[in-house]
Formats: C-alpha cells, sequence, structure tokens
C-alpha cells in the first residue's frame, strides 16, 4: 500500500508541476508578486512527502487523509491565485474568453472536491482519499482549455 501511495503522491507532483509549467508558458517577465505566489506553492507542495508517509504508515487512517485533503485544499487556493494573475497577464490572443471561463470553473470545482474530500475523511478516509484522486485528475491535461482559441 506504502509504494501505491507514494507512486500517486508523486503523479500529483508531476500534475501540479506540469499545470504550472503550462502556466508559466504564458508569461513573459515574471513580477515580483508572480515570484512570491510560486513560493508559497512551493512551500506547500513541499508537505506531501509528509503527508504520504503520514497515510502510508496509518493505512489510510483518518487525521492524515484529512491533512492531505486539507494541505491539497491549501495547494489549490495558491495555485488559483497564480493562475489568475497569469492569465490577467495573458494577451486575449493567447487565452480566449471561453479558455479562462472554464478555468475559473475548473478551479471551483477542484477546490470544492477538496473541501468535500476533506470532510467525507474524518468519517470514510477511504473514500475522501478517492475524491481528492478525482480532483487531482481534472488537471490531468492543462492544455485542454488554456491556450486554445475558440
Amino acid at each position: 500500500m506504502a509504494d501505491l501511495l507514494f507512486l500517486l503522491s508523486y503523479l500529483f507532483i508531476a500534475i501540479i508541476w506540469i499545470n504550472h509549467h503550462h502556466l508559466t508558458g504564458f508569461v513573459d517577465r515574471p513580477t515580483p508578486r508572480l515570484i512570491w505566489i510560486n513560493f508559497a506553492h512551493l512551500f506547500l507542495v513541499s508537505f506531501l512527502p509528509f503527508a504520504t508517509a503520514w497515510i502510508a504508515r496509518t493505512r489510510l487512517a483518518s487525521s492524515p487523509v484529512v491533512f492531505y485533503a486539507g494541505l491539497f485544499i491549501g495547494i489549490d487556493i495558491v495555485y488559483n491565485v497564480f493562475e489568475r494573475e497569469v492569465l490577467i497577464r495573458a494577451e486575449a490572443t493567447q487565452v480566449s474568453e471561453r479558455s479562462r471561463r472554464v478555468a475559473r470553473r475548473r478551479s471551483v470545482v477542484v477546490l470544492v472536491m477538496f473541501m468535500i474530500a476533506m470532510l467525507i475523511a474524518f468519517a470514510a478516509p477511504r473514500l475522501g482519499f478517492g475524491l481528492i484522486c478525482a480532483a487531482l485528475i481534472l488537471h490531468l491535461r492543462p492544455d485542454t482549455f488554456i491556450g486554445q482559441r475558440q
């Protein structure tokens, strides 16, 4: 079980990096604000190995899964701020208004899913963890909306 959890967390970090990397393609010059948002995001992501080890050690006990979901809430909030800042700076020729709306909706849906996962994890940690996985799958392909003129 521990190996599977570490593999999943590695996949989650890859998803985070892919989305982050995709967004940075829309920024010519990073502003100090974007850099500090990026540092906050990286700081929260750095807690994933600790949270993963805790979940593995306790075999998906409630408290670590609640913490894990809460950590993803924090990571997602900072990511959403980063995404918003990037999209503000992106030109209309790079990102359509439709794509911006889809990005905002996806951000809200994923954040709500993490919040629900955290609440569910108090009583059903495996179900909460599954919901975290489902939420992250929504970020699997960043290019499905950003970068496409429509």
